[in-house]
């Protein structure tokens, strides 16, 4: 059937506090888009990739009456070349934070030599911002078809300026050191063919060190962070006689983090059931997960989901498809996934988020003499006193045809107390 694509997988782009409306700017268009070049294999057996990606992500901090929050940008751009087992790249990131920081207590008012007065200004207030420019080479290896290391260094350097809400700018130098290494390995190894058991353990370690350097104004300052995460991936597949299969599967994770920042250990455990039938092109999907225990005793987080896809030719573009989806909690697939984000577990507990639904559909039908498929696609997406709809085209190639895909999606994202908002995403990619 026709492929709906990644291009309308952002139907949820809602949260419970809803979609705020207004107008993108560049840097926040930038922030959701990527790239990957692949270059043809070389006489040598290896080839050459070129990619780049922008993030954001925030902080939040809190010790004794001070706190500190505010959000980083950060955009990559990464080579690397991989030849037989091995893959070796280089990584360049620029990253910029904004943030404020304050100081509960009594606060004064300018001029006033410490009076308090109505919106006052607290001595301990203020903004910060530093930027961090690093160089990152990582590489991989297949020990075998069963094994996979990978590995890589990072080092920095910035600079930091803090504006006290009283006035003036303090300044320092910046910089930043981390390792990270980690092991993926088939401790059985998934069936080729028919039924069978599968068991993946997964594991990585990572060490980070920021530090700034003292000043007339400011005290040198230095903090180190540390992770160490093991998961297990099980599953056992089924095949039934009509060709279609049942695979119940488990995952379990556990983490440890240390260090000056966030601390505590956690165990999650997900899983769930997936069964397809292609004689009837249907097939569904239930799973979940939950924080089973972490160091943090009010740290909850579960999430809960099923979904249903309709495709009578799922080796094809061509023809219709249709997917719905119910969520409960926070994110229901990929235990270890979730697990192994880059964030805090705290920053992701989802508990008290609200069900969300979403139908997708797509019709795909040969275009440009059969070279291509064209598939108009539609969703829509609702949650608590929030809706998602969506419109759009994608052409995928035929058999024949170049390695070229292109998408376009219009949404329209609607919210309780707030204008609607109107998104236009554009994907494409080339092979060669």
């Amino acid at each position: 059937g026709s492929s709906i694509g990644d291009d309308a997988e952002g139907l949820f782009a809602v949260d419970d506090a809803g979609v705020q409306s207004g107008s993108m700017t560049m840097s926040e268009v930038m922030l959701g888009s990527g790239f990957t070049l692949t270059g043809e294999t070389d006489s040598s057996g290896g080839s050459l990739a070129l990619w780049g990606r922008g993030a954001r992500s925030s902080f939040d901090g809190h010790e004794g009456t001070f706190s500190l929050d505010g959000d980083v940008t950060t955009a990559m751009l990464g080579a690397d070349y991989a030849r037989d087992r091995w893959l070796m790249g280089l990584a360049l990131m620029q990253s910029t934070a904004e943030g404020g920081y304050a100081e509960s207590g009594g606060g004064v008012c300018p001029g006033d030599a410490g009076d308090l007065c109505d919106g006052a200004v607290r001595q301990g207030d203020g903004t910060v911002e530093a930027s961090l420019t690093a160089a990152l080479p990582y590489g991989a290896m297949e020990v075998s078809e069963r094994l996979t290391l990978w590995g890589t260094l990072g080092h920095g350097t910035g600079e930091v300026t803090l504006k006290p809400a009283t006035g003036g700018s303090l300044k320092a130098g910046l910089s930043w050191t981390m390792a990270a290494a980690g092991a993926r390995g088939d401790v059985i190894a998934p069936p080729s063919a028919g039924s069978g058991p599968a068991l993946a353990l997964t594991s990585d370690a990572l060490w980070a060190r920021t530090g700034s350097e003292k000043t007339r104004e400011l005290a040198e300052s230095e903090s180190d962070v540390t992770r160490l995460r093991l998961g297990l991936e099980g599953s056992w597949k089924t095949a039934l006689d009509d060709g279609g299969h049942l695979t119940p599967k488990v995952e379990v994770g556990a983490r440890h983090d240390g260090g000056d920042a966030e601390t505590g250990s956690g165990l999650e455990v997900g899983g769930g059931i997936v069964w397809s039938d292609p004689g009837l092109g249907l097939g569904l999907d239930l799973s979940g997960r939950t924080l089973v225990t972490h160091g943090n005793e009010d740290l909850e987080d579960r999430g809960y989901a099923v979904s249903v896809v309709f495709d009578p030719d799922p080796g094809s573009d061509e023809g219709p498809s249709l997917s719905l989806r119910q969520d409960w909690g926070g994110e229901a697939e990929g235990g270890l996934t979730r697990l192994f984000a880059p964030e805090v577990l705290e920053e992701r507990s989802g508990s008290g988020a609200t069900s969300r639904w979403q139908a997708q559909a797509a019709w795909g039908f040969a275009v440009l003499d059969g070279l291509f498929v064209g598939s108009p696609h539609a969703g829509v997406g609702l949650a608590t006193g929030a809706r998602d709809y969506s419109l759009g085209w994608r052409l995928t190639p035929g058999a024949d045809a170049p390695e070229f895909s292109l998408g376009v999606t219009a949404t329209r994202r609607e919210s309780s107390g707030v204008e609607a908002e109107h998104a236009l995403g554009l994907e494409a990619s080339l092979y060669w």
